[in-house]
């Protein structure tokens, strides 16, 4: 479905986000492993791997 594609080659924004926060609170001393465990929940590491990907794999 379109929707399904949609996601799947969206930029996880709530994941980056928490990602980005949990490097403030590490930078600042702050704690931080609670963000960055938000941040891999919410698919902010797929941002790493969006590169390597090719357009038809998986289908």
């Amino acid at each position: 479905m379109v929707m399904e594609g949609a996601a799947k080659k969206g930029f996880p924004v709530i994941g980056f986000v928490f990602l980005v926060l949990g490097l403030v609170k590490f930078v600042q001393g702050d704690d931080w492993v609670v963000w960055f465990i938000l941040g891999i929940v919410f698919g902010g590491l797929g941002i790493f791997g969006r590169g390597k990907q090719s357009e038809g794999a998986g289908e």
